[in-house]
Order: structure tokens, then C-alpha cells, then sequence
């Protein structure tokens, strides 16, 4: 059977790929960047019952996760401020504004405290905006958690969504004990968001 490639599928990567020539000049650690990109695109795909998104947030969701460490090349504060920071002031990014700061803001809030009203800059955006914002902040959250060692120990990630829980079905090389607590405590806002705990089952195969 032919594929049809989406509309604008083509621009999307080319951006993609400014975005990962940009964040290479500021990555400690491009493995990581890369890996957390893939854990957040196979949670997006297999949570979309969930979430609702399209492939324009997924595109959001792509780009943060690359930029999602660029702060760690400045020094003094947290990197995700600084990071967001960056993205904010930095022309050359191919993105729109609404793009840059839903960015800048996924970037923001991928650790510590998650989004919040009294935090201008979220309480500045419309509802829809907001939204996209929460979404796709819980899936990076646990994203990166579950790269929490920088081994890039994912292989393939499945999840089996019931009305309680979200079990992650993470098949990997070797055990990854950090990265299972990790990406439990960043679940926070995903369980808040989507009323479902995370749970994560962890394999080795054969």
C-alpha cells in the first residue's frame, strides 16, 4: 500500500533538523537529547487516545526535547530557565512565536515545579494554549526521566492504557532503576492531567 506523507511533512523535518544543528552548539550531551526525543515521540503516539494532539504539537513536543538542555551551556541559575530563556531571544530558530514560546515553556517545565497560573508567562496564553502546554509538559517530564542514567537504555516503548493506570512498557538492554523512579516522580502532572497512574514495566528481553 503507497504512503501518504502528511502536508508539510517536509518542512517540519527540515526545521527539525535547524533545531538539532542549533542544540548542538549548546548540549552537553547529544545521546541524551536524541534519546529523550525518542522516548517523548513514542509516548505521544501511544497516548494519543489520551492526549487528543496532532502532528503540529507533536512537532512542539520534538523540538522541546532536543532543546530541552541547551541551558547547561550557561552558567549560573537552572538550566530549564536559562533554556527557556534561550529559545525566547534566539531569531534564529525556525519557529513562529506562539511556536517559541510553547517551546520555551515545555523547556521551562520539563523538572521541577510543573505549569501553574501564577507563573505569568503560562497565565499569559489562552486555554487551548495552556492545554497543549500541560500535555505535552507530562510527556516530556517523563520522557526524561526515563533517560535518567544518559545510557539511552529504551529500545521500543508500548503502553497499555486502562482506566486506572498507564502502564509503560519499556523494553530494554540492561535494568534501569534510576530511570523508573525518575519518570515516576516526573509523572505528577500526567496523572493530574489525565487522571491515570504510571506504571512502568521494565523488560530485558531474551
Amino acid at each position: 500500500m503507497q504512503q501518504h506523507t502528511p502536508p508539510g511533512a517536509g518542512i517540519m523535518d527540515d526545521r527539525i533538523e535547524a533545531i538539532r544543528a542549533f542544540a548542538a552548539g549548546y548540549t552537553p550531551d547529544r545521546d541524551h537529547d536524541e534519546q529523550v526525543m525518542k522516548n517523548a515521540l513514542m509516548l505521544f503516539d501511544q497516548l494519543a487516545p489520551l492526549h487528543g494532539l496532532s502532528g503540529e504539537e507533536r512537532f512542539l513536543l520534538q523540538a522541546a526535547a532536543l532543546l530541552h538542555d541547551i541551558g547547561w551551556s550557561q552558567p549560573g541559575g537552572a538550566h530549564n530557565k536559562i533554556g527557556a530563556r534561550m529559545v525566547r531571544s534566539d531569531t534564529s530558530l525556525p519557529l513562529k512565536r506562539d511556536e517559541r514560546e510553547i517551546i520555551a515553556l515545555l523547556i521551562r517545565y520539563h523538572r521541577k515545579a510543573p505549569p501553574s497560573l501564577q507563573q505569568r508567562r503560562f497565565a499569559e496564553l489562552d486555554q487551548i494554549s495552556r492545554e497543549r502546554v500541560q500535555k505535552l509538559a507530562s510527556l516530556l517530564r517523563i520522557a526524561d526521566g526515563l533517560d535518567r542514567s544518559h545510557q539511552s537504555l529504551i529500545d521500543t516503548l508500548t503502553a497499555t492504557i486502562t482506566e486506572q493506570e498507564v502502564i509503560l512498557h519499556c523494553s530494554s538492554r540492561s535494568e534501569g532503576y534510576l530511570e523508573c523512579d525518575y519518570a515516576l516522580e516526573r509523572s505528577d502532572l500526567f496523572t493530574t492531567l489525565f487522571s491515570r497512574e504510571v506504571v512502568i514495566d521494565w523488560r530485558i528481553p531474551p
